[in-house]
């Protein structure tokens, strides 16, 4: 299975749950929309949970040098589930692909607990 999209372990109140970086989601989708609105909107309109969905963290400083903001950037974490909720909402073959790899990435991780 090659690595579409890189799948970290991060903390959720004690537990530790695999996640993805929301903006290598965003770039892997090739979604058109700024990567702060399209996080935001989907949150809201999704009705997705802190703590719970994803995590955030701040960031390093933005990293457009055409635009340097000296802004740190919000990290989102997002858990596999919700990662893939919005592959699907993309409805394009890019989302389609990384839900598969998520899945896929679930199978694998389950074998190894058994």
């Amino acid at each position: 299975m090659s690595k579409l999209i890189e799948i970290s372990t991060t903390n959720f109140n004690g537990d530790e749950v695999q996640t993805c970086s929301a903006r290598d989601l965003h770039a892997f989708l090739e979604v058109k929309t700024r990567f702060n609105d399209w996080i935001a909107n989907r949150i809201a309109d999704f009705g997705f949970v802190e703590d719970q969905d994803f995590t955030v963290a701040e960031g390093g400083f933005t990293k457009n040098l055409a635009k340097p903001s000296g802004r740190p950037s919000k990290e989102y974490f997002l858990t596999i589930s919700m990662a893939k909720e919005l592959c699907m909402v993309e409805r394009n073959a890019k989302g389609k692909e990384a839900r598969l790899y998520f899945i896929e990435c679930e199978r694998v991780a389950k074998e190894k607990v058994q």
